[in-house]
């Protein structure tokens, strides 16, 4: 008789924050908090409820904007230790009886906190994959709410980014001289590149070969600086003497953002940071 033991399919991801692990548990326990993030890419957290306590009950209801669909899913919270671990089940309103297990913990980090989720259960690979994109789309939302929700960036460089036509030959010659790592990131009709130095995020790779409007742009890097509003800042530039290179517009997930040429002739792009 086999006594093989069918291990299903689970998924972890690690992301350091530069907050400190009360702050990354809050947005994970408080309801007004998830709204902010849940959810990945222009999905959006419509309705919360979480009663954060061993045995208490959540339920979360995502919704694109313009789409008929809601996205509802619910479960228990297991174990809840404050600042350092959470741990509830997840089972979408559509196929109740797949039941998963979500494990949540926060570890001080220096000045920061190193957070693990662990994700763990899934009916097939298909369902841990798909969630996979999901979280991680939803962890960029978390990344950027948590870094800026106190805080007063306008003014601040915020985000470095390799605009090239040559990905490959790009993470080739970083990672050898500089040792940084690239993870993708799923965008509408194209693929990001995160780059990373050890589990921080450090700046950007973006592919200029898909997009029209860089087709005879050189390799180069563009600096990104936070303004309160990049609409009004953008017209501002305009009359001061700028050029425009992209009109203002939504990134999902990470902000509304617009690309001028100074009078000088260099580039700079703006960027409000909020969860969209």
């Amino acid at each position: 008789m086999s006594t093989d033991v069918v291990t299903k399919p689970s998924l972890t991801i690690k992301r350091r924050f530069n907050v400190r692990p009360e702050k990354v548990f809050q947005a994970w326990a408080d309801p007004e908090k998830l709204k902010k993030w849940l959810g990945p890419g222009e999905v959006r957290c419509t309705s919360v409820e979480a009663d954060a306590r061993a045995g208490g009950r959540y339920r979360f209801i995502m919704q694109k904007p313009g789409a008929p669909e809601e996205h509802n899913v619910a479960g228990v919270y297991r174990e809840v230790v404050p600042n350092e671990k959470l741990v509830f089940t997840w089972a979408w309103k559509s196929t109740p009886e797949q039941e998963s297990l979500v494990t949540v913990t926060f570890k001080p980090d220096g000045d920061g906190t190193l957070m693990t989720l662990t994700h763990e259960n899934f009916f097939d690979a298909d369902a841990r994959d798909s969630h996979n994109q999901g979280w991680t789309g939803a962890l960029l939302k978390l990344q950027t709410y948590l870094h800026t929700a106190d805080a007063k960036p306008h003014g601040k460089f915020v985000w470095n980014e390799l605009n090239t036509q040559h990905v490959n030959a790009a993470q080739r010659f970083l990672g050898t001289t500089i040792g940084w790592t690239f993870e993708a990131m799923g965008m509408p009709g194209f693929t990001y590149w995160i780059i990373k130095n050890g589990d921080d995020r450090v700046g950007g790779l973006y592919d200029t070969s898909a997009d029209e409007r860089c087709k005879d742009a050189p390799e180069h890097w563009l600096s990104y600086i936070a303004v309160d509003d990049v609409d009004t800042r953008f017209k501002t530039a305009l009359i001061a003497g700028a050029k425009e290179v992209r009109a203002p517009s939504d990134i999902p997930g990470i902000g509304r953002i617009a690309i001028l040429e100074q009078p000088g002739g260099a580039k700079i792009a703006m960027i409000t940071p909020r969860p969209m």
